[in-house]
């Protein structure tokens, strides 16, 4: 949330005339033919690149907007990029660094949700999003990169420390959460520095394990890991993933460079969406 909003519930304008909005709106109730299920939700994330230049941010907003997900987790994103009337957001506060409006990450729902406090409001949003199907709650981040040198300038951290740093308090935060709402489900989103899966392309192995094995004990799974990326999409593994629980059902519908159909480059990371696939009681 941006500095000094209370945590309120946002309410979409598109939602403002609509009770159930219909198929053209993304996911909601639409029903999956080829599996017998009906997609319940469409998570999705997308590192923008600080979302600069008002041409690209145009290109940026067609095709998020496209992808028609419910939800979406963007990182080093901008207020310039705004998906309103059709979404509303919470965003971490403004970055240190970076024009007026820059923000490490943003949640953009079409449902309406209520903002939840987090330890690192810089880095890392969270918001309870209601889907006709139920509570989630939603937590976007960005975890440090290989070359993060950390929240003090006077002493940078080295090499993956700042990421060995940071991902165990992010664990230990998501189980706080996880207790602080029970049985609501958690999904983790975001830039998490490190695929997953596949040739290796970027993180280390021990942050894999860290990640991998603490989320296991929290009851999510990685639904972006390589294995579940569509053949041929990504020249390389995503380092962007969403993080649902165990016993969801889900699918990756689509999954891209971060360039335009022209070949303009968008963003150096992938984006990914995700949907959740269920029963009658989902």
């Amino acid at each position: 949330m941006p500095p000094g909003q209370d945590i309120a519930v946002l309410l979409p304008a598109s939602l403002a005339k609509l009770e159930r909005p219909d198929e053209t709106m993304g996911g909601g109730f639409t029903r999956d033919r080829q599996v017998g299920l009906r997609v319940t939700l469409r998570i999705a994330t997308w590192n923008v690149e600080y979302a600069e230049g008002a041409a690209k941010n145009a290109a940026r907003q067609e095709k998020i907007l496209a992808e028609k997900a419910d939800i979406w987790v963007l990182t080093e994103t901008h207020d310039d990029l705004s998906l309103l009337p059709s979404h509303a957001s919470v965003t971490t506060v403004q970055r240190p660094t970076g024009r007026e409006g820059g923000r490490w990450a943003a949640i953009w729902s079409r449902w309406p949700m209520v903002g939840v406090a987090v330890d690192d409001p810089l880095r890392t949003v969270a918001a309870v999003v209601t889907t006709p199907s139920g509570a989630v709650l939603v937590y976007g981040t960005v975890l440090p990169w290989g070359a993060d040198p950390g929240p003090d300038p006077e002493a940078p951290a080295r090499g993956w420390s700042e990421m060995d740093r940071v991902l165990p308090l992010q664990l230990a935060e998501w189980r706080r959460l996880q207790n602080a709402h029970p049985g609501v489900p958690l999904v983790v989103a975001g830039d998490l520095n490190m695929s997953l899966g596949g040739p290796h392309y970027y993180g280390t192995k021990r942050c894999r394990e860290v990640l991998l094995e603490g989320a296991t004990r929290l009851g999510l799974q990685c639904a972006t890991t390589a294995d579940r990326v569509p053949v041929g999409a990504l020249r390389h593994p995503a380092i962007d993933h969403v993080l649902v629980p165990s016993s969801w059902e889900t699918r990756v519908v689509a999954a891209w460079e971060g360039r335009a159909e022209g070949g303009a480059r968008l963003s150096d990371h992938s984006g990914l969406v995700v949907e959740v696939l269920g029963g009658e009681g989902r």
